[in-house]
């Protein structure tokens, strides 16, 4: 969750504080950085954001050897005490820490009467420097790494020592190399300073110097890395609006972005002797890239017998789900980082399965886990909650579903391009769905005082509910929940009254019946009922849509609901890019 970032070269400490604002999507509790001048390491760390790290940087004087680390919290709580990096008790060494310590305990009963400045598991690792050193860095580290048990991406700088160390294990942890040597948490940011990079494997322990990186396994044995030079990062250009709105307007661009890249790189590309031998299917992910899943499954179903199943991926990993040679699955992250879908990789591989990776992200975790990977193309997304992403993983999502339908002949080559056709039209129905933020706007004041929003929908309308009422709970603090529209009359109609709103999709003509009667039942309790759908419904607020293929409707009448999610936060004064209590990318189970 947290982010780590390391440089050995002219300017280290301002490198370090321009990488951490690039980082801080990972979070934003508190930061800090180390400034190693050789005889001494300098601390400078508060609780807040990069910008109060900046401030209180100021009289800092540079260095060419630094570490730093924007944190969310796990283990203590949001203090300057617990903020990133921790100093050994001699002063000797300087750790930043993502990940956990499992076994921190059983390590500080190891370390016997020690007193600590933290309520953090991280501390420990500076401790046990200490008290392993003796006269080899690289040695007292490699004894450190067998120690841990968790998942820890570790940077450690020390004194007298122009050199990086770094212990890795479950955990997202790049190395780099151009005027300079870095390491970073995120392949993206890394590569605004390196033109060659490594992805460190689980278990190693990194030594990095300007000349060069040298990979051992924890036993100490070394271990062969393989270079290569990175896609650059995009620019983050200053806005003077949120990322998360100018996400929301990027959207019928990339979705043009998403459907050529999948064809660019080859397609669903299975290999010829499994491709028509899956009687399963899986989709895993977490929060939206589960959603994206759920979408595309009730898709799916509609065109072909497969038994196909989407799964939340911390569920998957503990849940005795069945796998077997026959078995194809989805994994969607939009980071390729995400820990228990990482997790659900190794679970699938292991009994056989196909692992196939739908990520935003070249070159993270998870393309490196999995048989086969395909990027999304909706290119960086800075705000936490996901927009763009959730849009380009339906579009990659469903291409690939329709490609296994034909390569099952369960549709036939005609319908196949009819359907890229109506795909071609999604980009115009979200500008058109666009022109209705005036309305959004207004809605959004309409609700933004109530005690609970609920969304509903049918069939494939329901993971679209699913995803409205996610974006909504994220930035507004609005407790939602999203309902298939038959299950009201069990148990959520005791809820309704003038103090609920109900936000009700509906894009399929022939469940609209159903829908009207929902809204009506909602309505004659009293509660605020909005309907997003291409046509009006009595007793309710509309929010018109486009009218798009069936298949297709969940990528254009999501937007209207990430808006809506979008105004009411900004309405409430909320901070819409990086909302209380969460990070983008979730690297920790």
């Amino acid at each position: 969750m947290c982010g780590i970032f390391g440089a050995i070269c002219q300017g280290a400490v301002s490198n370090t504080l321009k990488a951490l604002k690039l980082l801080e999507y990972r979070g934003y509790d508190s930061a800090g950085f180390a400034a190693n001048r050789g005889d001494v390491i300098e601390i400078c760390k508060t609780e807040g954001r990069i910008a109060a790290l900046e401030r209180l940087a100021q009289g800092v004087a540079e260095t060419d050897v630094a570490i730093g680390h924007t944190r969310w919290a796990t283990h203590g709580a949001v203090c300057a005490q617990n903020a990133h990096p921790f100093l050994s008790p001699d002063g000797r060494f300087a750790i930043v820490h993502n990940g956990i310590i499992e076994n921190y305990l059983d390590l500080k009963k190891y370390l016997g009467k020690k007193v600590f400045s933290s309520q953090t598991d991280s501390e420990t690792v500076a401790y046990l420097l200490e008290k392993e050193y003796r006269g080899d860095v690289l040695q007292a580290v490699l004894r450190v790494a067998q120690m841990l048990q968790g998942s820890f991406a570790i940077a450690i700088t020390a004194v007298n020592e122009r050199k990086l160390y770094a212990i890795k294990n479950k955990s997202p942890l790049v190395v780099g190399f151009g005027e300079g040597a870095y390491l970073c948490s995120d392949i993206r940011c890394i590569s605004r300073w390196a033109n060659s990079v490594a992805v460190t494997p689980d278990g190693t322990v990194a030594e990095i110097s300007p000349d060069g990186a040298r990979f051992f396994r924890f036993d100490g044995s070394p271990v062969a890395v393989n270079f290569f030079t990175p896609e650059q990062g995009e620019n983050v250009a200053e806005t003077s609006g949120d990322f998360m709105l100018k996400e929301i307007y990027e959207i019928p661009r990339k979705l043009v972005l998403a459907k050529n890249g999948y064809f660019d790189s080859g397609g669903l590309n299975l290999p010829e002797r499994r491709a028509g031998s899956f009687r399963k299917i899986y989709f895993i992910g977490c929060g939206t890239a589960y959603n994206s899943g759920l979408q595309v499954s009730a898709v799916a179903r509609q065109w072909f017998g497969i038994d196909v199943t989407p799964v939340i991926a911390s569920e998957f990993v503990y849940g005795n789900y069945p796998v077997d040679g026959h078995t194809l699955a989805f994994f969607i992250s939009q980071s390729g980082e995400t820990a228990d879908t990482v997790r659900a990789v190794e679970r699938v591989r292991a009994a056989g399965g196909y692992a196939y990776a739908v990520t935003n992200t070249a070159s993270s975790s998870l393309t490196f886990a999995c048989d086969r990977t395909v990027n999304i193309c909706a290119g960086g997304e800075y705000a936490v909650a996901s927009t763009k992403a959730y849009n380009c993983q339906l579009v990659t999502l469903t291409l690939l579903m329709l490609d296994v339908a034909l390569g099952r002949g369960a549709i036939s080559r005609q319908s196949y391009r009819y359907f890229l056709r109506e795909m071609d039209s999604l980009p115009q129905a979200v500008m058109r769905a666009l022109k209705s933020d005036d309305e959004i706007t207004r809605l959004a004041e309409k609700i933004k005082d109530v005690s609970a929003l609920f969304y509903i929908g049918r069939i494939a309308d329901y993971p679209t509910a699913c995803e409205g009422s996610l974006k909504l709970k994220e930035i507004s603090y609005i407790h939602s929940e999203a309902y298939p529209a038959g299950e009201l009359k069990h148990g959520a109609l005791a809820l309704m009254d003038s103090d609920v709103a109900v936000v009700a999709i509906s894009t399929f003509d022939a469940l609209s019946d159903k829908t009207a009667s929902s809204v009506n039942e909602i309505a004659a309790r009293g509660a605020m009922v909005i309907t997003v759908s291409d046509r009006v419904f009595e007793n309710s607020l509309p929010l018109i849509i486009p009218k798009v293929h069936p298949a297709l409707a969940g990528i254009a009448s999501v937007v209207p609901l990430q808006l809506l999610a979008y105004r009411t936060a900004k309405s409430l004064g909320r901070d819409v890019d990086k909302p209380r209590n969460l990070a983008k990318s979730v690297t920790v189970e």
